[in-house]
């Protein structure tokens, strides 16, 4: 019975789904300039397309209450490009009728779950000398599309060199994240290094219940083996045969040794 309990408690151990951890594309799988990466990292729950970025604006991105419309899919950008924080490869909006370049859009970023976090980094060249450093807001959406959130950040990790412009935002129930630029007469950055934090639903897995069946089975098994156990068959030893023998000259009423012949 012991042996059985030890088991269940290692299994339900072992089967409870642990807290999730921090995925982190950097488009580094993809090699070449303008690769279509659109729908390249739906195994792991996330599309990217391209969204309007309107320029010259400053501060904050307008960003509308609910899910802003899709205008194109998204790409590479020119591999090995300056500015990415992890080369060779950055993330940009495809180019659509309207903005005739890649990377002169917004980028909505797609999950097919609930995210807790969610970061990246705005990239440019940075060769304007500091004239043109892109801010970027991060603007959170739920799973009905409601704006739910928004961030932004105008920090430059690398003033005068290149553009790298880190953003977080954090909330529960993210379903998507519009990524757009500002501070730019120029139009055009990219992103990378995308990290999100799916939320922990904790719900059964079927390794969770696999798990839990052997060890109810394992529980189910000891109980058998215990004396007593309905249902449980007469031992056959030496034990079990003085039992029964006692029984027949109970039932005889005789007092010596029962004979069969």
């Amino acid at each position: 019975m012991k042996k059985g309990l030890v088991l269940l408690a290692m299994c339900l151990c072992l089967g409870l789904p642990s807290t999730s951890l921090a995925v982190t594309i950097n488009f580094d799988d993809v090699a070449g300039s303008f690769v279509d990466i659109t729908n390249r990292y739906a195994g792991s729950g996330v599309t990217l397309n391209a969204i309007a970025n309107p320029f010259p604006l400053a501060g904050p991105f307008p960003a509308p209450v609910t899910l802003p419309p899709i205008l194109g899919g998204a790409t590479t950008w020119i591999e090995g490009f300056v500015g990415a924080i992890s080369p060779p490869q950055v993330a940009v909006a495809a180019p659509t009728p309207d903005t005739g370049q890649g990377g002169n859009g917004g980028i909505l970023i797609s999950f097919a779950f609930d995210v807790t976090s969610v970061s990246l980094v705005g990239n440019d060249a940075g060769f304007t000398g500091g004239q043109d450093d892109e801010s970027v807001t991060l603007t959170a959406y739920d799973a009905l599309g409601n704006r739910i959130g928004q961030v932004f950040s105008n920090l430059n990790l690398l003033p005068g060199v290149v553009d790298q412009t880190p953003a977080t935002i954090s909330l529960p129930g993210i379903r998507f994240v519009a990524f757009n630029y500002t501070d730019t007469q120029f139009g055009f950055y990219a992103i990378d290094d995308l990290v999100f934090t799916p939320a922990d639903q904790r719900v059964p897995e079927p390794a969770t219940l696999l798990l839990l069946g052997l060890g109810l089975a394992g529980l189910a098994g000891a109980a058998w083996t215990r004396p007593g156990w309905p249902g449980r068959l007469p031992s056959r030893g030496n034990e079990g045969g003085r039992n029964l023998s006692e029984k027949l000259m109970v039932r005889s009423g005789r007092s010596g040794p029962l004979r069969i012949s």
